[in-house]
Parts: C-alpha cells; structure tokens; sequence
C-alpha cells in the first residue's frame, strides 16, 4: 500500500506531515511527502505560488505536480528560494518529494493529482493543514488565510467524488491563530458527529525527535506550536510578529484525521472556489463576499515593499490588512 501526504494549507504544513507519514508506515503503508509550493510572505515575498518555470533542479510530472529533489531552488524575482519541502526531504534523507501547484484551481489541481496516483499506484492521499482552519465555516473574522485552504479541500473533495481515497488531517487546535483553541474542537466534534471523525493520531517521541531535527532548517509557528505542546508547553502565546494569539495545551499535539466530503459540506468557501478555473478567479469569488486572502495580502504588502515586505513590523501588518478588508466593503 502506497500513501501520499502533503501540507495542503501551504508550504509549512508539511512539516506537520511527518506525523501522518510516521504513523501510516506503521499501519503498513510506503509513505509518499508532497506540499502545496506556497510559501508565506516572510521566506518568498512574491505573491502565490512558486511556478515550475521559476524553479531549478525540477522535473515536472504534469501541468501541477512537480518533483522536487534535494538541490532543488527555486528564483522568484531574483530572489533565491529553498523550499520548505525540499528542507523537509533533506532532513528526513529523503530522495524526493512532490510539488503540488493550485494556480489552475481546484478541478485541476484534484485531476493532476488523480493522475499522480494512477501513475505511481498511489491507494490513499492526506491533506494535511497545521491550524485547522480549513474546518472554516466562512463567515470567522478571524480566517486570515482562506484561499489555499478552500481549493485544497475542494480538490480533496474531488478527489473522493471521483474514487480516490482522501482523507484530510488537522493538527494544532488554531495553531496558526485563525481558530480558537476550544473553537477548533468543536468543529472537530461537530464533524464527528456527522460521522467524519476518521481517527486520532498524537505525537510520540520519534515523531517529535524527526519534527525538531526539521525546525533547525525550516520555518513554520503553525507546525512548531504541536511539537511544542508535546514537550509541555501551555497557555497563550503570541505568533506572527505579535498579530495573533495562539492558545497551546497537550490537544494541540493531536492529529484528527476527517472526511474531506464532510468538511466541505460544513466550509461555505470551498464551495465558492468549487468550479474555478484559476487561482485568480477563486480569489475574484471570495473577494465577492467580502473575503480578503492571504494572496491579496501578498499583493498588497509586495507592491508596498517589494522583497523587503519579509521585514515588515506588526503594526504594519494590522494596518494592511484593515485597509484591504475595508476596500472589499465597498
């Protein structure tokens, strides 16, 4: 039995994959790394994400799915890019990992991956999202990073409708500070009581040993605060730049593996995002409900900054992201 699993909400959720991928060789799997290639703004300041032409020592397997190896980098704007999958399959003496582009939304990006699995006989696929907040039911103030999140979990939801196994794993209790403590759970419990709740994994000692060897390289709050909380960190703690709090106790270290059909029925903007052709037209879509995303918040902040929008403050941070809702108001 062969499983691919890869951070579906953005580049540094496959850090978090290292859990499902520990446990699932377990249960008797071989175990396939892949991650959404979007990294946040503080690594790679250029908006969305990185496209195969931009990288170095690739090899692309379709129109979205890339392989990346260890030497692999990417050149955004003249800006030198390492992947925080490539620092992943690093760490883990890994030979290769799987790239995987949302840029022609989530039909495509669901096809490319179907094609994925019937190339490489793959029997299960695992979208992993440190935070949780693709449990998002569309209308939390607090969701700062909706776009990656709504087509991920719409191309899961794809992927089941066509056959294919999928399955969806959330980690951190709001890791990310986009969900609540308490507010993650009781979506989790609310699924499960629709019977989505496919199982429960936490960490363990080789995971957290594996996890932290990876974080001397890579950057990631979202997949740190689990490894974290399995060491005994508790109680409130700030996080991206001091814009968001993060409440952390030993449930942050649990990994909930859900339905991604039961999911989507819950998430009202992995519906909106459903039928888009491109990343640009889902965005236009949950910009139309007043749905400000981390990609316009990337635009906005590199047309101010340019490169050096990795340096900017907190405050800014807030003021930014306030005049980019406001507009969406009018």
């Amino acid at each position: 039995m062969k499983a691919l699993i890869f951070g579906a909400g953005g580049a540094g959720d496959v850090i978090s994959c290292v859990l499902a991928m520990e446990y699932y060789r377990k249960l008797g799997y071989e175990t396939l790394i892949g991650s959404i290639i979007w990294e946040r703004y503080v690594i790679d300041p250029v908006p969305g994400p990185i496209n195969f032409e931009e990288l170095r020592n690739a090899v692309r397997i379709n129109d979205c799915v890339f392989l990346l190896n260890t030497d692999t980098f990417a050149n955004r704007a003249g800006n030198i890019v390492t992947p925080t999958l490539v620092k992943v399959i690093r760490s883990l003496n890994l030979q290769k990992g799987y790239a995987l582009n949302n840029r022609l939304g989530p039909r495509h990006l669901a096809n490319c991956i179907e094609g994925l699995v019937r190339k490489e006989g793959i029997d299960l696929v695992i979208g992993v999202d440190a935070g949780g907040d693709m449990m998002t039911r569309g209308d939390e103030e607090t969701i700062m990073s909706p776009l990656i999140d709504a087509i991920s979990l719409a191309a899961l939801y794809i992927l089941r409708q066509v056959g294919i196994n999928a399955i969806l794993g959330v980690i951190g209790c709001g890791s990310d500070g986009e969900l609540g403590h308490d507010y993650f759970l009781k979506l989790v419990s609310e699924i499960a009581r629709g019977g989505g709740l496919i199982d429960i994994k936490g960490y363990d000692l080789n995971t957290a040993s594996k996890v932290k060897l990876i974080l001397e390289d890579a950057e990631s709050e979202a997949s740190r605060i689990p490894l974290e909380a399995f060491f005994g960190l508790y109680g409130e703690v700030k996080i991206r730049k001091n814009t968001r709090n993060v409440f952390v106790t030993p449930a942050s270290a649990v990994m909930f593996f859900l339905d991604p059909v039961k999911v989507f029925e819950m998430n009202k903007l992995a519906g909106l995002v459903l039928n888009a052709s491109s990343l640009d037209e889902a965005n236009m879509l949950l910009n139309r409900n007043s749905i400000y995303t981390e990609y316009d918040f990337e635009k906005d902040i590199f047309k101010a900054f340019g490169l050096n929008a990795r340096n900017i403050d907190g405050e800014t941070i807030r003021k930014i992201r306030t005049e980019g809702k406001r507009r969406l108001l009018f």
